[in-house]
């Protein structure tokens, strides 16, 4: 019986058939497989991944060549395949970040026109109000602290992407 390992890794009839991508947690490609990095590959030393994938990553040279998927630091999301959750995407497109437009607001008791030292402000210098500005300190100790990017992303793990060929 064959290791599993030999089965993973057999190009001609493995259990793991040419276009699988699979996450590694090692930092170069395992044998029989390549990083998905985008890199152009030649469609005959690739015929079976050429076979399977085409040129749905890119044309390469449009003749003798083809790209794998460049996966470096992306995450993978499911193909929408006629669901409705992700629509009028294609097959293997890439996505730019984005994130759902939505507004906050705090309605909060305000005091203005008056600086720590002055005398106490006339009743008119209070009020409530909604402000869209949230770096003061609310009078019931809530906060508005939050963990901030150049980008928006869940917590996550960096694994290395292969693809079979």
């Amino acid at each position: 019986m064959a290791t599993l390992n030999t089965l993973l890794n057999n190009t001609t009839g493995g259990i793991t058939p040419p276009g699988s991508v699979v996450a590694f947690s090692n930092t170069s490609a395992p044998t029989g497989y390549v990083k998905c990095n985008g890199a152009e590959l030649s469609r005959t030393l690739y015929a079976d991944l050429f076979a399977a994938i085409g040129t749905t990553f890119g044309g390469g040279n449009g003749s003798t060549t083809f790209n794998v998927p460049d996966l470096r630091g992306e995450f993978i999301r499911g193909w929408d395949d006629g669901r409705g959750a992700d629509s009028g995407r294609g097959f293997g497109n890439n996505q730019a970040h984005a994130m759902q437009s939505h507004s906050h607001s705090l309605r909060c008791w305000y005091i203005y026109g008056w600086s720590y030292g002055d005398a106490a402000p006339a009743s008119s210098h209070f009020g409530w109000g909604t402000s869209n500005n949230y770096s003061f300190n609310s009078l019931d100790g809530g906060s508005m602290n939050v963990t901030t990017a150049s980008e928006n992303r869940p917590r996550n793990v960096s694994l290395l992407y292969c693809i079979k060929f």
